[in-house]
């Protein structure tokens, strides 16, 4: 197709020229791109560019490097926490004010207050201004300085008395209210820490109010659930089981077929005494899965034995050859003769055996 190209013939000296515009297209090709690059201010020395716009080219940068990492959403600055702060780009310096502020028992009326009184910067207050979002101040005014406090007891305490704390809406004391009902009533401050939305600081404020009295328990009554119908979202109301436990408890107890004793629920990865202990304070086995098929002990072989789910391979052959030289079992009990068996877990594997006489 380029067979004319072939055809062209270059002389010396048109050889060398071709190669010398060739090297100069290069070195200007190197020469911008050196430009291009060196070119910003960051390379330009303070005598050449006024302080203040160096100033202000390094605070805008900061801003800019603080939006890549964050998403900004609606907030209130009378509710802000350190975390918050934090993310918004709020220096300390800016944070302690607010804090002096709000501690006085004032709040920001507009934005433009929160603006003089935290001293942020212009450049930040342009960024965070649409944001920021400030309700009807005057309500929250003659509430703060009119409303009292029905109790102090946490228990017992109604939703308008927790919105009294600096950080708590309608909607997180609405959740408290309905987490503590369910678990009827706190007894313990690290319960608090279970309800979702509830930052560590305004915990904290939280329990420089109100008060758990030792040995309080709510008169409403704890109705027991079935632990074998219960589905993720029931156990997770117990103090200490998140989504991957309460993942685990069902997953283990489909694997049996439902528990049949509780000692079953033992066998769960991650549950700790404690959690078990509370769990049983909400749930019992009301509809105990029942085993039909049980192993005979004397007749089952290895294979069969290991069908056990709490026997593996090697303690199914242990049985196997204590039963061969002992000439059988007499009774259930004989299997915590075998070493190394597990005692422990002797009451459910016996669930699952039998000796016919």
């Amino acid at each position: 197709m380029f067979s004319w190209f072939s055809d062209i013939k270059f002389n010396r000296n048109q050889r060398i020229g071709i190669l010398f515009l060739l090297g100069i297209i290069l070195v200007l090709q190197i020469f911008i791109f050196y430009l291009n690059s060196s070119y910003s201010a960051d390379n330009f020395s303070q005598g050449d560019i006024p302080k203040d716009l160096i100033k202000q080219y390094d605070s805008l940068k900061q801003i800019r490097q603080q939006q890549k990492k964050t998403k900004i959403y609606p907030f209130n600055p009378n509710y802000l926490t350190d975390s918050k702060a934090y993310f918004l780009g709020i220096d300390i310096k800016s944070l302690n004010r607010i804090k002096a502020y709000r501690q006085q028992g004032k709040y920001f009326e507009s934005k433009e207050d929160f603006k003089k009184i935290s001293g942020i910067s212009d450049s930040l207050y342009n960024i965070l201004e649409p944001y920021i979002d400030i309700p009807n101040f005057v309500n929250k005014k003659n509430y703060t300085k009119t409303y009292k406090l029905s109790t102090k007891n946490i228990n017992k305490a109604t939703a308008q008395d927790l919105r009294y704390i600096n950080g708590i809406g309608e909607v997180l004391s609405n959740r408290i209210i309905k987490y503590r009902n369910s678990i009827g009533g706190f007894k313990d401050k690290a319960q608090l820490s279970k309800v979702y939305g509830l930052e560590k600081e305004v915990i904290d404020r939280i329990w420089k109010v109100f008060y758990l009295p030792k040995n309080d328990i709510s008169k409403t009554p704890v109705t027991k659930q079935a632990i074998n119908t219960a589905n993720e979202e029931d156990l997770k109301q117990v103090y200490g089981i998140g989504d991957q436990l309460a993942k685990r408890i069902i997953s283990y107890r489909n694997k049996l077929g439902g528990f049949t004793i509780k000692e079953q629920l033992n066998e769960v990865y991650g549950l700790t005494p404690e959690v078990i202990q509370e769990l049983w304070r909400y749930f019992d086995i009301k509809h105990p899965r029942k085993i039909n098929h049980k192993i005979d002990l004397n007749e089952a072989n290895i294979k069969d034995l290991a069908k056990n789910p709490y026997i593996d391979y090697q303690l199914a052959k242990k049985i196997v050859s204590y039963r061969t030289l002992h000439g059988g079992f007499n009774s259930l009990e004989e299997l915590k003769n075998i070493s190394e068996f597990p005692k422990k877990k002797f009451k459910v594997i016996s669930l699952y055996l039998k000796i016919e006489p």
